[in-house]
C-alpha cells in the first residue's frame, strides 16, 4: 500500500494487520476481523484482496510460518513444538507440513542450517550486500514505558530508498502538526514489522510512527498502535543514508551474541533522537533490539 494513497480502506485494513500480529497464538475468524475492520464479511474478504493483493488467509499463514523461521533461528532454547504450537499451529504436524511447503525443508533442518542468530537476516540487508564496518557511539540497556504510536504505513520494497522515508516522514509531521499534536516531546520511530528475508520485497512492511501522549481522532492510512513496555538494546550510530543496513548488523551480529541476551518476539526499531550531526555530517540513529535474558 502506497504511503501516498488516500483510500479510506487503508486504516481498517491495517487495524486488522496490527491484530493479526499481536495475535498469531489465537484462532481468528473471519466475522472477528471484518468487525475489527468495520466491514461487512462479504466486503472485507474482497477489500483486503484488492488492497493488499494477498488473500487474507494467505497473510496470517505466511505471518505465521515467517515468525515461526525466525524463532526457529534465534530461539534455540525453545522447542520446535513450542514454537508451532506459539504462532497459531494447533499441532506439530500442522507445522511441518506446512513450513515445508514454504521453505522447502523441514523446521529442524531450517533450525540446523540457520545456526545462529547473526545468520538471520534482518531488515533487508545481509552482511555479502554491502561493507559492515561501522562502530557505534554506544549501546545502552534501556527498559521502555508503553507509549502510543500515530504511524503511516508502507508495503514494499523500501532497501535504500531514502527518498521514500522521507516523503513518509514529511507527510506523518504535516498531519500531526495540523492536529497541534507535534511537540517537543514527540518521539520519531520505524517500525520494521518483518522478521529477516523470509518475506518477499513486495510483502515487506514498514511504519513510520511519531508517538502522541493523548487520544487521537484518526482518518484515511493515519493507524494508531501501542508499543508495549519492554527491554532493548538500544545502538547510537552516526550514519549518513546508506549506512543504516551496517548499524542493523553490527547489533545483531557483534553485539547480540555477546550481551547475554536473546531478541524477543516485539518489534525491532530505528528511533531518530533530536541531536545535531556529527563533524561528518552524519546524523544520529537509535537501533532498538527487543531483548531477553537468555
Amino acid at each position: 500500500m502506497n504511503p501516498t494513497s488516500e483510500n479510506p480502506y487503508i486504516m481498517g485494513i491495517n487495524r486488522v494487520q496490527d491484530y493479526i500480529e499481536n495475535h498469531l497464538d489465537k484462532t481468528m475468524t473471519v466475522k472477528e476481523l471484518a468487525d475489527i475492520a468495520a466491514f461487512s464479511q462479504y466486503h472485507f474478504l474482497r477489500i483486503y484482496g484488492l488492497l493488499t493483493g494477498e488473500t487474507l488467509y494467505a497473510f496470517i499463514k505466511r505471518l505465521r510460518l515467517e515468525k515461526a523461521a525466525f524463532l526457529l533461528s534465534s530461539r534455540r532454547d525453545r522447542s520446535i513444538t513450542d514454537i508451532a504450537l506459539s504462532v497459531g499451529f494447533s499441532n506439530q504436524a500442522s507445522f511441518a507440513k506446512a513450513f515445508k511447503q514454504k521453505f522447502g525443508i523441514s523446521g529442524r533442518e531450517y533450525r540446523n542450517k540457520n545456526k545462529s542468530v547473526e545468520e538471520v537476516r534482518f531488515t533487508g540487508y545481509s552482511h555479502e550486500e554491502i561493507d559492515m564496518n561501522i562502530q557505534p557511539v554506544d549501546i545502552q540497556i534501556r527498559t521502555e514505558k508503553a507509549r502510543k504510536l500515530i504511524y503511516l504505513r508502507y508495503t514494499g520494497p523500501y532497501k535504500g530508498d531514502s527518498d521514500l522515508f522521507s516523503e513518509m516522514f514529511q507527510k506523518l509531521y504535516q498531519w500531526a502538526n495540523e492536529r497541534d499534536l507535534v511537540s517537543r516531546n514527540s518521539r520519531w520511530f520505524v517500525i520494521y514489522h518483518d522478521l529477516g528475508l523470509e518475506t518477499d520485497e513486495d510483502q515487506l512492511r514498514l511504519s513510520v510512527c511519531m508517538s502522541v501522549d493523548r487520544n487521537v481522532a484518526l482518518n484515511g492510512e493515519i493507524g494508531l498502535l501501542e508499543l508495549k513496555e519492554g527491554k532493548y538494546g538500544v545502538g547510537r550510530f552516526h550514519v549518513n543514508p546508506s549506512e543504516y543496513g551496517k548499524a542493523w548488523y553490527y547489533m545483531f551480529a557483534n553485539w547480540l551474541p555477546g550481551s547475554g541476551f536473546k531478541p524477543d518476539e516485539t518489534f525491532a526499531l530505528e528511533h531518530y533522537p533530536p541531536a545535531e550531526l556529527s563533524p561528518e555530517g552524519k546524523r544520529l540513529v537509535e537501533i532498538y533490539i527487543p531483548i531477553v535474558k537468555s
